[in-house]
């Protein structure tokens, strides 16, 4: 088999959060007067969602850990800059969207992942690695997902954090399985660069037709928009694996 495990990221990918940072900067941004469009939130997620990235590879490579304070005006910024001219002065607006108070988030278990990991499990051994908070795992364990996963890895528990391939070497090492043996599926572009830096195939959850980003060096393997398509992929994994050795 080519791929004997299969190692999930959790966020939008497993769970997902209510509101989210499409409709939690949309509707602060509409709050300073901007018109924007459902599409542009999307726009303003993506941006949100990389310059998290963006942050957390400088912070492993030994650039200062961000404030909550200085992390939430980062994100203030990405998401402005999805709406305003470039050479506008983004100071006074950030200055009134700070005063736009950020909605508590719920998590939820994405519909149709428990059937997808009933599926999977009885052919592959399953894991997680998660650039997340320490509670996570407590949310995983009374939300039922636990079981379904030998191995969970989380950034705060282990003290590295995607795009840092020593976070996927972690759960590798606990696996006791090489990279090439296993598949990694994220939402996030960081997540297609840390699995191919660690050497892995990765699936990458997107809903539209937009690229990585030319910062990425690297190309996802496989596409899908929900999770449950990750089933028809490994199905015509198995069945071109089979074609090959018979032939």
């Amino acid at each position: 088999m080519k791929y004997e495990a299969i190692i999930f990221d959790v966020s939008d990918t497993l769970i997902e959060y209510f509101p989210n940072y499409a409709q939690i900067y949309g509707d602060r941004l509409r709050g300073l007067g901007f018109e924007v469009t459902e599409e542009k939130t999307k726009e303003i997620s993506k941006a949100v969602n990389f310059a998290i990235g963006e942050q957390t590879q400088k912070e492993q490579c030994g650039a200062p850990h961000l404030s909550q304070e200085e992390l939430k005006t980062l994100l203030d910024e990405a998401a402005l800059n999805c709406v305003i001219n470039k050479n506008t002065c983004t100071q006074k607006y950030l200055i009134d969207l700070d005063k736009i108070d950020i909605p508590v988030q719920k998590m939820m278990i994405i519909p149709g992942v428990i059937d997808t990991l009933n599926v999977l499990k009885n052919s592959y051994r399953l894991a997680i690695v998660s650039n997340h908070y320490t509670w996570l795992m407590d949310y995983l364990i009374k939300s039922g997902l636990a079981p379904y996963f030998e191995s969970i890895v989380i950034s705060d528990i282990v003290g590295v954090a995607k795009p840092n391939i020593r976070i996927m070497e972690i759960a590798l090492e606990e696996l006791d399985l090489k990279a090439e043996n296993c598949l990694y599926v994220g939402d996030q572009p960081f997540d297609v660069l840390c699995s191919k830096q660690a050497g892995m195939d990765c699936v990458w959850i997107t809903t539209d037709e937009s690229e990585l980003p030319r910062s990425i060096p690297y190309k996802e393997d496989y596409r899908i928009k929900k999770l449950q398509d990750l089933i028809s992929i490994l199905q015509v994994v198995q069945v071109t694996q089979k074609m090959h050795i018979n032939s």
